[in-house]
């Protein structure tokens, strides 16, 4: 059903036209087309990668987009588990939860995979409850400091799709990596006072 979707919008798109008016009125075709898609997608609880990455109205780069609250989040618990970190360490952090959030084995949000079970330790002790105050706080008077700044520019990095950090000049890609902690089994990467696997 979606491929009849794409193969429409595809269609939609083969002629350019010449005239303003036809244009809108063929974007406005075009919109529909993908929304009732993705309605479809919906009503049929059928994976919607087809109808999103069906971009056809706009020549722009895409960038992931991200809400507020998952700023929040994502800054709070990298402050909560590498504040003390380095850059790379803080951002590895924050990769890690957006490893999970894209993961079919954990939850598909940033909050649900912070508040999972078992899993964030700043959870169960009240620290992460803390740090989000100190976001809000600082959120509310324009400014963020050293610590919580540092932590929100890697947050924003990580929601915007990054997967890979820089230590010592080279690149490491870090989109396999799901679980962290001062100490882990059969880690496969060390970074700061975290292991990584």
């Amino acid at each position: 059903m979606l491929q009849n979707c794409y193969k429409t919008i595809k269609k939609g798109r083969a002629g350019s036209p010449k005239k303003t008016s036809v244009g809108i009125m063929n974007l406005k075709r075009l919109v529909t087309v993908i929304v009732a898609g993705f309605a479809l997608c919906l009503m049929f609880n059928v994976s919607c990668e087809a109808a999103a990455t069906t971009k056809a109205t706009t020549k722009e780069k895409s960038s992931n987009k991200y809400t507020e609250s998952e700023l929040r989040y994502m800054s709070s618990i990298i402050y909560c588990e590498a504040r003390g970190e380095s850059y790379a360490g803080q951002k590895a952090v924050g990769i890690v939860v957006m490893n999970r959030v894209r993961s079919k084995s954990f939850p598909d949000s940033v909050k649900e995979v912070i508040y999972q079970r078992g899993q964030f330790s700043p959870v169960r002790n009240g620290a992460l409850n803390k740090a989000l105050k100190i976001y809000d706080q600082q959120k509310k008077k324009g400014k963020f400091k050293s610590e919580m700044k540092s932590c929100r520019k890697a947050a924003k990095e990580v929601l915007e799709g990054s997967t890979t950090i820089k230590v010592r000049g080279k690149k490491k890609e870090m989109k396999s990596y799901l679980f962290f902690s001062r100490y882990i089994a059969k880690a496969r990467y060390q970074l700061g006072s975290h292991q990584f696997k």
